[in-house]
C-alpha cells in the first residue's frame, strides 16, 4: 500500500490522462442518444404492454 500516502496520491493523480473537449463531445454525444434510445424503448414496450393487457380486459 505504498500509495496510501500523500506522496502517492500525487504519483497516482499524475498517471490520469483526463480527455480532450473532442473526445469529450463524442462520449457526451453517445452516452446522450443510449439515454434516448433506452427511453424510446421503455416508452413502447410500456405502451405496448397497456394495449395488450386492455385488449385481454386486465388493464382499467
Amino acid at each position: 500500500m505504498s500509495w496510501f500516502s500523500i506522496a502517492g496520491i500525487k504519483e497516482e493523480i499524475r498517471k490520469i490522462r483526463w480527455p480532450n473537449r473532442k473526445e469529450m463531445s463524442r462520449n457526451t454525444t453517445i452516452v446522450i442518444t443510449f439515454v434516448l434510445f433506452f427511453v424510446a424503448y421503455f416508452f413502447l414496450t410500456e405502451f405496448v404492454l397497456i394495449r395488450a393487457l386492455k385488449l385481454l380486459g386486465i388493464g382499467g
